[in-house]
């Protein structure tokens, strides 16, 4: 079962998800100690953000000091599927 394609499939989906929302958690929470809360439409759109995506922005949110910047690097860098 373990070693089926199907199975292997699902596990690596499963991996990716968790990945992805530990990355948003910790995006999330520097930005809100960085710029303070983060609208809901703007935690929307970095929900949808790739997970290179929220590695590249981890890098760069730390220059942020206002939303402003965050919504200046989300137009500059659309979500790439």
């Amino acid at each position: 079962m373990r070693e089926s394609p199907l199975y292997q499939e699902i596990l690596q989906e499963g991996v990716q998800r968790g990945l992805h929302q530990g990355k948003l958690d910790t995006v999330l929470l520097l930005l809100n100690n960085r710029i303070g809360t983060i609208t809901l439409d703007l935690q929307a759109q970095l929900q949808k953000l790739s997970i290179t995506q929220l590695d590249d922005l981890c890098r760069v949110l730390l220059s942020f000091s206002s939303t402003t910047d965050l919504v200046s690097h989300l137009a500059t860098n659309p979500v790439r599927m």
